[in-house]
């Protein structure tokens, strides 16, 4: 119930697993090796590539297809897996997108997108990626999203850069026709299309660049990049944190505790943040609980009930019936649902 006369002020906390993160960066920088250093055995990867092997110590799960990413989100909602784990890493992003692009075709039997009446396949795409991902923190857990980087030429009319931006990375060109000058670079960006990276936009509270960069003796470093620039994308929810570290989870943890410090020990708390039963329930309850009534029914006329009855027992727990699920079981149900999709 809404109570706006005892409302409690937002408190910041210093644990760093309360904080969602998106990092990205150029090959072999050393992005997983870094989020296992940071998070230790509190973090589970699951991994859409075989190639953890000498990450000594990390728990891995490797998936070859969104459904079984589903049954990874369907055991994530154990209590005894809750106490294992912390923060979920999805390493890396956009081979996870190519599944569940590879399981919305197989789902409606097409080869490619578009293929489906009213672009039910583009509308199940954009929802199925977006509750995929959200998931995650509704079962309570701080997702880390890793991706590559990849370099894209931009161009910005010199008008809207101050001079103080300009560096030698940048070229003044004037347009042919209108007589413009803009400057054109290169930009670092995450190695993912705009539709994939939007809801992760939304989610994380910091977004992390990779990369290596040259001293002024010409040695090289591996840092990492806390801003956004003109030359790549960054940022963090820690207002006085620096721009730019060494790439090592030591620095980066005391770059942040530098950071919370600097805010009033009044308002900072020590436990991780929680995700309540008010958050899980904008899964919409009694719209999935209709849509598995439909798809329970469409086994019921193919002779198939053990099929639903077998992912009931598995989400659920033997012996539940789907129908007697309650609104604060909307995550299991939304896994069911989709593991029955994908079973039909």
């Amino acid at each position: 119930m809404i109570d706006l006369l005892h409302l409690e002020p937002v408190k910041a906390s210093t644990d760093l697993s309360s904080y969602t993160s998106f990092i990205y960066g150029i090959p072999k920088i050393g992005k997983t090796t870094f989020v296992y250093n940071l998070y230790k055995d509190r973090v589970l990867f699951i991994a859409t590539e075989k190639r953890h092997k000498v990450l000594v110590g990390a728990k891995v799960q490797y998936v070859s297809s969104w459904a079984e990413y589903l049954q990874v989100l369907s055991q994530l909602r154990n209590p005894k897996v809750k106490e294992l784990f912390d923060v979920i890493a999805i390493d890396t992003v956009e081979n996870l997108y190519q599944m569940l692009e590879q399981y919305i075709l197989a789902k409606y039997n097409k080869t490619e997108f578009g293929q489906v009446e009213w672009g039910k396949d583009w509308v199940d795409l954009k929802n199925d990626w977006k509750n995929g991902l959200q998931m995650i923190e509704r079962l309570g857990y701080s997702p880390c999203f890793i991706s590559h980087a990849t370099q894209v030429t931009t161009k910005i009319p010199a008008a809207g850069i101050l001079q103080e931006q300009v560096n030698d990375t940048m070229t003044l060109k004037s347009d042919k026709k209108t007589g413009e000058q803009y400057y054109e670079f290169v930009k670092y960006v995450p190695d993912l299309k705009d539709k994939v990276m939007a809801p992760i936009n939304k989610m994380v509270d910091n977004i992390l660049f990779m990369t290596v960069t040259t001293d002024e003796s010409g040695q090289e470093h591996r840092v990492i990049h806390l801003r956004e620039t003109l030359q790549w994308q960054a940022g963090s929810t820690f207002e006085g944190i620096d721009p730019v570290i060494p790439l090592d989870a030591e620095a980066y943890k005391k770059a942040v505790e530098d950071a919370i410090g600097k805010l009033d020990p009044s308002m900072l708390k020590s436990e991780k943040e929680s995700i309540g039963i008010e958050e899980q329930e904008k899964l919409n309850f009694d719209e999935l609980m209709q849509e598995a009534k439909e798809i329970a029914y469409k086994f019921h006329q193919a002779g198939r009930m053990e099929e639903v009855q077998r992912i009931v027992d598995e989400v659920f727990g033997a012996g539940n019936k789907l129908t007697d699920a309650k609104p604060t079981q909307v995550q299991p149900l939304f896994v069911a649902v989709q593991r029955m999709k994908e079973s039909l």
